[in-house]
């Protein structure tokens, strides 16, 4: 039982690290992430909403095509939870927020405030 809390692993004097191959991964991979919504959307196929902070296992990809200043962009993927369809949004650096892609709609923009502010 308290072998599996050891931080520290034997290795024999014969190991020889050179005979383990390196993990290449490709460049467009996709990475699953468990991740809080950062906006509350509504799903266009069933009209169903996802509130802020509702926890969702996603997929991540990094936009290849697509930065902000160096800054890498990212395109999140999830699913809506009453009829599976799935919806994504992207990392938005320029203003500090996020943007809906395709599959659902953002309930409240805070930047249409901002221009009706300034109006």
């Amino acid at each position: 039982m308290a072998v599996r809390k050891v931080l520290n692993k034997y290795y024999s004097p014969d190991f020889d690290a050179s005979k383990i191959g390196r993990v290449r991964r490709k460049k467009d991979k996709q990475d699953n992430v468990r991740m809080m919504l950062p906006m509350t959307i509504r799903c266009n196929t069933c009209g169903n909403y996802m509130y802020i902070g509702t926890k969702f296992n996603m997929r991540k990809e990094t936009c290849s095509d697509r930065d902000y200043l160096g800054i890498h962009i990212y395109r999140f993927y999830l699913k809506c939870t009453r009829c599976s369809s799935e919806c994504t949004f992207i990392t938005d650096p320029k203003n500090h927020d996020y943007l809906v892609e395709h599959g659902a709609t953002r309930n409240y923009e805070p930047f249409k405030d901002v221009k009706a502010a300034e109006e």
